[in-house]
């Protein structure tokens, strides 16, 4: 039971540090139509892998964080 419960938290830990990065390279980023996030960068800040910080940001973008954003890499 503790393994379950490890394995659902210890991604929103990771995520909320990815979230808020991915935050500040969107304000930080050129206003333009659309804005945008460098997963590279993202993934050397926080440490995680270029596909998750790209999962983090598109799930955060379905529930409308990010509006109108667009990823690089």
């Amino acid at each position: 039971m503790f393994n379950v419960l490890e394995a659902t938290v210890r991604p929103l830990v990771l995520n909320s540090k990815v979230l808020e990065v991915a935050y500040e390279l969107y304000l930080s980023a050129p206003q333009s139509a659309y804005p945008a996030i460098n997963l590279r960068e993202l993934s050397h800040r926080t440490g995680a892998g270029l596909l998750e910080c790209r999962n983090a940001v598109v799930e955060a973008n379905r529930h409308g964080r990010f509006p109108q954003c667009s990823l690089e890499t």
